[in-house]
């Protein structure tokens, strides 16, 4: 056998060229764990910008990668080969033995295309047979992203014509959603602390991200921010109401230069982060939103979210602020029903103006638009034809959970999600909201404010995330406070 790896080393960050934990980075780990593969004679790296820890090997370079130019420089490389061993330049953890059992086994069983499941991202390899990358060309689309996922979501689109292998792993840890990257700020800091935890193979790694979660808990991801204060309609089933007072109409708002002093400390704190724009009042009823989300859309690794109830936007407006932007929002907008009659039922009036602006934003920013209900007694019987009729426009229709926000609101919900045995919460583990005066609770579910972290506007943002470290501790002890004791979103995840 005859063998190469190719190491994809697109849109590398710049943090897996930095030394790790006072050694070698996670690229100079990827090239080094490359000439351990067996029956390898050759590497080869696929690339956007030249590093020296590549140049004494053969390089693709492109500066617009793709789905198709990713597997046509694999099909490319492939060729004189058996096999290719496939992985990425930011994952310092690949495990040279877990590699060569599967390459083994893809050996054994004649696979065309070998992977791992149930491990952490950046553990293992992929390995693909050379002749498979002829019709991966052939089942690519125009517009495929090239990511960690090309290959498996092209293949899936005929699986049944290929071989598969996949290497089990003995801990399911998906749920975990672990990805051993030196990719962003929060991935480095897991990646040292495992090392400092002796993690250095597959079953050490395992086994530390199985039994200590409390090194899981890095930083956070997701910045709920209130804007404004205020809706132009009162949800049945929305806590607002009852803790904000009369929320009809416009209240107050954040100043466009407090929102981006606040995203800025963000930046400077997390690195990259999702910035959300609605929480606790209706977004485009902010007088300057075309400015916040165009400030948030600015920085490159940040993502804005908008959740609206498409009621309020000037669309003409928002259309020459964001059209044919790169980097658009993502926009949520909640309908909870498909006829007028349960959506006045639910939320008031509005429902053709809400329907109009959905589509409006479907056409604006095609794959960025979700449309969404919440499920609860009320609509049950209903969201199956919502869900369908929405399916026609746009595959992007989120069925989201009721939640009463810890015995706040009635318990309306129509079953049981929540897993058999609690876990940390998720939301206390990556959430940082933040309110109009810079006030940081624990969660947004804690809408009294009974766990205040600090404010944004007077504190160092990794002093309120490290007070927030205690809260989750317990969780990680299975011990859990009155607020966190009565929800049930703690198994929810956002981004």
């Amino acid at each position: 056998m005859k063998n190469i790896a190719v190491i994809n080393a697109v849109f590398t960050a710049p943090q897996a060229f930095r030394p790790l934990a006072g050694k070698e980075s996670a690229a100079d780990a990827a090239v080094a764990f490359a000439g351990r593969l067996p029956d390898t004679a050759d590497i080869a790296v696929l690339t956007s910008h030249d590093h020296k820890v590549f140049a004494p090997y053969r390089r693709v370079k492109k500066t617009d990668w793709d789905g198709g130019a990713l597997l046509a420089a694999l099909k490319d490389l492939s060729r004189g080969y058996d096999n290719v061993f496939y992985f990425f330049a930011d994952c310092p953890f690949l495990d040279p033995a877990l590699a060569r059992r599967m390459y083994e086994n893809h050996l054994k069983y004649f696979s065309d295309y070998t992977f791992a499941d149930g491990y952490p991202v950046g553990l293992a390899v992929e390995i693909v047979k050379s002749p498979v990358f002829e019709p991966l060309v052939e089942l690519c689309r125009e517009g495929d992203p090239a990511n960690r996922e090309t290959l498996f979501e092209t293949l899936k689109r005929d699986i049944n014509a290929f071989d598969l292998e996949t290497e089990i792993s003995p801990v399911d840890c998906r749920m975990l959603r672990v990805s051993l990257t030196a990719d962003t700020n929060r991935n480095v800091m897991l990646l040292e602390r495992l090392a400092a935890a002796g993690a250095r193979d597959e079953q050490s790694i395992v086994r530390a991200v199985k039994d200590k979660p409390e090194l899981l808990r890095t930083l956070p991801a997701y910045f709920p921010i209130q804007i404004v204060e205020g809706c132009p309609q009162v949800c049945s089933y929305c806590p607002y109401p009852k803790f904000g007072g009369d929320i009809s109409g416009k209240k107050s708002e954040m100043a466009p230069e407090t929102f981006r002093r606040i995203v800025a400390a963000i930046e400077e704190f997390a690195g990259d982060a999702v910035i959300g724009l609605s929480l606790w009042g209706e977004p485009a009823l902010h007088s300057a939103i075309e400015e916040l989300i165009g400030f948030v859309c600015s920085r490159e690794r940040m993502t804005a979210v908008v959740e609206t109830s498409g009621i309020g936007w000037d669309l003409d407006r928002f259309t020459a602020a964001f059209s044919g932007m790169t980097n658009p929002p993502d926009i949520i907008v909640s309908l909870d029903a498909l006829h007028e009659p349960l959506y006045r039922a639910l939320r008031g009036e509005g429902f053709q103006t809400a329907v109009d602006t959905a589509r409006k934003f479907l056409k604006l920013f095609p794959g960025r638009v979700h449309v969404q209900a919440v499920r609860m007694q009320e609509n049950e019987e209903a969201l199956e034809e919502f869900y369908r009729e929405w399916k026609k426009e746009t595959d992007r229709v989120i069925i989201q959970k009721y939640n009463h926000f810890a015995g706040f609101l009635p318990d309306r919900k129509v079953t049981d999600l929540s897993p058999l045995t609690r876990i940390p919460c998720w939301h206390v583990k990556r959430d940082l909201p933040v309110l109009i005066d810079g006030t940081v609770p624990l969660c947004a579910v804690d809408v009294e404010k009974r766990m205040v972290l600090g404010n944004v506007l007077t504190d160092p943002l990794s002093e309120i995330w490290s007070r927030g470290e205690r809260w989750y501790a317990l969780h990680v002890k299975e011990e859990f406070p009155t607020l966190c004791g009565d929800c049930d979103e703690y198994y929810t995840y956002n981004f």
